[in-house]
């Protein structure tokens, strides 16, 4: 089949399986909330992780649709929570949760979607369930971990690198990690085949991160959805700042600090700070480590199955490593 045509039924089948857990639920007060930023275009590709990863090991992807509709819910309860912390005003082109509604509403939504994933989850007949919901709830923990780390470093200038992917590894990676595991857990993979889908995601994951830093400063809001230069307005550390200020010279650093927390950057600042992070080798910098982290991806990979669900996972990868938003 068609690597677009094969995806999208995936995808078609794993938006049923999302829509069939709002059937019927009242009251609309909570649930409109909820579903509000999953109808909004999501990419859903943690849930097409877990099919694929189930595929790729040999299973019956038609029996990971639960837990590929509950990785999505997971992931969206982190979007909600984490718009309100970061006070972002819009998410895929569409007002935030909390500012469609209120912080309150919000906060209902993301615990609402986080026990419902639990649901979905639970729902699934497979003898290894105790040890998939042990590696998903693990995972979850990780990544609050790592949303901490993310919200300390706001408040310190010396973040090396090393701990920058130790925190994306927690952030963003383990939910990736996750959702492969998962995937590879109800396919009945082998203790090696597991081993590959968690190096493999955890490269994918760390890489996806590193690329949405760029596409922060990169690419443009009619394209993600999102205000362009957001980290820098809230002084995130991310891999192209923390590159740029052990790199650069401190006349450099004089320019970039004019914008760095300050929305003067989307104004008139964007273009200057894309200039000085290229003219120091940050930007170049960063496409060596995505290139790096992906070619692992792919090493492992590699070792799985050669079947039309590994060529999937190859091929979306590679469309995760060249999206624009």
């Amino acid at each position: 089949m068609d690597f677009n045509k094969y995806i999208e039924t995936l995808r078609q089948q794993i938006e049923a399986e999302i829509q069939a857990l709002f059937v019927n639920r009242n009251p609309p007060g909570l649930y409109l909330p909820m579903t509000y930023l999953l109808d909004s275009g999501g990419k859903r590709i943690r849930p097409l992780l877990v099919a694929l990863s189930c595929g790729a090991v040999g299973g019956d992807v038609q029996k990971s649709l639960p837990v590929a509709a509950a990785l999505e819910l997971f992931h969206t309860f982190t979007l909600i929570h984490d718009d309100i912390m970061d006070h972002d005003e819009t998410r895929r082109g569409k007002p935030t949760v909390h500012n469609q509604w209120n912080e309150s509403t919000a906060i209902l939504a993301g615990d609402g979607l986080l026990i419902l994933a639990y649901q979905s989850l639970l729902s699934t007949h497979h003898p290894e369930i105790l040890n998939l919901t042990r590696e998903i709830t693990e995972g979850l923990m990780v990544l609050h971990e790592g949303q901490a780390l993310d919200k300390e470093f706001e408040n310190r200038d010396d973040v090396t690198i090393r701990e920058y992917r130790e925190m994306i590894e927690k952030k963003t990676a383990k939910l990736v990690e996750v959702a492969c595991i998962a995937g590879g857990i109800i396919g009945d993979g082998s203790k090696q085949e597991i081993r590959s889908l968690r190096q493999f995601a955890k490269a994918l994951g760390t890489a996806f991160q590193i690329q949405d830093d760029m596409l922060d400063v990169f690419s443009e809001t009619s394209i993600t959805g999102k205000p362009i230069g957001s980290d820098i307005i809230e002084k995130k550390k991310t891999y192209l700042t923390i590159h740029f200020l052990n790199h650069a010279g401190e006349k450099e650093k004089i320019r970039f600090l004019d914008y760095w927390g300050k929305t003067a950057v989307r104004t008139n600042g964007i273009e200057q700070v894309r200039k000085l992070f290229r003219d120091t080798g940050t930007f170049s910098a960063a496409q060596k480590e995505i290139e790096m982290l992906m070619s692992d991806a792919m090493h492992n990979l590699n070792s799985l199955k050669s079947n039309e669900a590994t060529d999937g996972l190859k091929k979306m990868s590679l469309k995760i490593k060249n999206r624009v938003s």
